[in-house]
């Protein structure tokens, strides 16, 4: 049936020949199906019956036609016409009969005639319309027909097959028939009940993975199909027997070695595949899972750990915490101190000079000097008020008369910059938390004074610990693209004694965000500027605030504080031999 050279010719070509065309013409009381092949081509076909078609696969071969279903032709013995890519590279044509026919398959330069008896008399001839050129898709890899694994029960599949795909109709088909079908496409045994019969198929399935079709039209029948233990065999069966069979099976206890992860973390996963007579522990002394129950339970957690137990990937999260703090400080100020050297003096700015015994020479003395009696005047400017540590200091004096007046010019200008930088760096598995501290814990002793008021009975004092310093907590989340979401939390904080009895005070600066950011690239989570600004006037009352001339009647002080906080965070996916 056939050609030699033809077979010969289809291994050599390497590519699929595309069918574009289908006609039915009568020829001298017998139907003739011709299907037009735009190359050499190979060729199986067979007979079925309930109902009765022949079907046809053509091999090496591409589907071009312009529909996949003729459902009008209805002559010369056809009912319908039903075509599909049975396969990436088989075309597969069924011809559905009123009854019974014998028929003969010959092949041609670019046809295949396919002729059948005709009971049914003369008849119009009957073709497809014209079908554009289609271009050859590529193929990908998960695509290519062969042995595939089934998933252990065809009730779910947790994620999109990779088996090979299907485009098949089924009208008014018996059940055994349909398991036919896909036996036959996928290479896999498949056994049915005693109990599965008298179930027709009306159904049509363009481009699915087998295994889900199977297991759609199993399902919309009542049936289900287990995998035999390691023979492979599929079994189906209608789910009442599967249940009824589930509850008196046999029980079996296996352990499953955990090689990615913990015993622990998986056991609550596998726990709602169980049955209500199965039981399950972890062995963590070993990293295993023990789990007791039927076989159809042992498949299911083996095909989950196949996706659970895997390496996971890592992320490591370098953060960068800079921390500026800038201080500008000016002061200026004029003191005043006015003596008289034979009354009244003070000398808290200069010592005192005056003549106590009467003998015309000045003494230096420590104290103020107060004379009551005769006309005597002593006056002080800004005496406490004055420029803490300046860095210019100017000295004026006047002699009027018995007295003289003794200028302070003090001025101070200052500029603090600090500058703190922190760079933590943590690796961590693909969602699992890191956290990363380098700092210190300050005890904070706390006093119940309430305790004292019990007779007899003393204050008590508990410690608590504050943590603090630079702490970087970050929970990565690697996407399917490749991005990273990233939940983190970064602090730098310190300790410092409080101006109150209330002890420490802590001084913080923190961000907690969640970020999409790409491998490698740097993101800034947190930026806080503070500035604080403070002006102090002090000086002789109403004179200070004179026009022009106050300025030399008080001292001035300006401060300028700014703090800058700048937190800034990279990630980088960690490549290695499993990712």
């Amino acid at each position: 049936m056939i050609s030699t050279v033809a077979f010969l010719a289809a291994l050599l070509s390497g590519g699929s020949e595309p069918v574009t065309a289908l006609t039915v013409v009568p020829n001298n009381g017998r139907t003739d199906i011709l299907v037009t092949v735009a190359g050499n081509v190979t060729f199986r076909d067979f007979i079925m019956e309930g109902p009765y078609r022949i079907i046809l696969d053509i091999m090496n071969a591409r589907h071009a036609l312009p529909g996949d279903n003729f459902m009008d032709v209805n002559r010369g013995g056809i009912l319908t016409v039903r075509t599909s890519q049975y396969s990436d590279d088989i075309v597969r044509i069924v011809v559905d009969l009123n009854q019974p026919a014998e028929y003969t398959i010959e092949q041609y330069e670019g046809t295949i005639r396919i002729s059948m008896e005709n009971h049914f008399g003369d008849f119009d001839p009957w073709e497809t319309a014209a079908a554009a050129p289609i271009l050859e898709p590529e193929v990908p890899a998960s695509r290519a027909k062969g042995f595939t694994s089934l998933s252990l029960n065809l009730q779910s599949a947790p994620q999109r097959s990779q088996a090979a795909r299907i485009s098949i109709t089924f009208i008014n088909t018996p059940i055994e028939d349909v398991l036919f079908t896909f036996a036959d496409f996928s290479g896999r045994s498949i056994v049915p009940s005693s109990q599965v019969t008298a179930m027709t198929v009306t159904a049509e399935i363009k481009d699915q993975a087998w295994d889900d079709a199977l297991s759609a039209i199993l399902r919309q029948q009542g049936l289900r199909g287990d995998e035999d233990g390691p023979s492979g065999i599929i079994l189906v069966d209608l789910l009442t027997n599967i249940n009824l069979a589930e509850d008196t099976e046999p029980l079996r206890t296996e352990s499953y070695r955990i090689n990615y992860g913990t015993a622990a973390e998986v056991l609550t996963a596998i726990t709602p595949l169980q049955t209500t007579r199965g039981s399950s522990s972890a062995a963590a002394g070993t990293n295993t899972l023990i789990v007791t129950d039927i076989n159809r339970v042992h498949s299911a957690i083996r095909s989950l750990l196949v996706e659970l137990d895997r390496p996971t990937p890592q992320v490591m999260i370098s953060a960068k915490i800079i921390f500026v703090n800038r201080t500008d400080l000016n002061e200026f100020g004029i003191v005043y101190d006015l003596k008289d050297s034979r009354g009244n003096q003070f000398s808290e700015l200069t010592p005192a000079l005056a003549d106590l015994d009467g003998d015309g020479e000045l003494e230096q003395i420590e104290e103020n000097v107060v004379l009551l009696g005769g006309n005597s005047i002593a006056a002080l400017g800004n005496a406490q008020a004055r420029v803490v540590g300046p860095t210019l200091r100017l000295l004026t004096s006047l002699v009027i008369g018995r007295h003289s007046l003794v200028g302070f010019i003090e001025a101070l200008e200052s500029s603090n910059l600090s500058e703190i930088q922190a760079a933590p760096s943590v690796t961590v598995a693909d969602n699992h938390t890191a956290r990363l501290q380098v700092g210190e814990r300050t005890p904070i002793r706390v006093i119940d004074a309430a305790a004292g008021g019990v007779a007899g009975a003393f204050p008590q004092a508990t410690v608590s610990f504050e943590e603090t310093g630079i702490i970087l907590e970050a929970t990565p989340h690697i996407t399917a693209d490749g991005h990273i979401l990233l939940d983190i939390a970064a602090e730098r904080s310190s300790a410092d004694f409080a101006d109150s009895d209330i002890g420490v005070i802590f001084r913080t600066q923190n961000a907690t965000t969640r970020v999409l950011v790409r491998d490698g690239e740097t993101v800034v989570i947190g930026g806080l500027t503070v500035t604080e600004r403070s002006e102090v006037r002090a000086g002789v009352p109403i004179l200070m605030n004179l026009p022009v001339i106050g300025r030399l009647f008080r001292v001035t002080r300006e401060s300028e504080v700014q703090r800058d906080l700048m937190i800034l965070v990279t990630p980088h996916i960690v490549r290695g031999a499993a990712n």
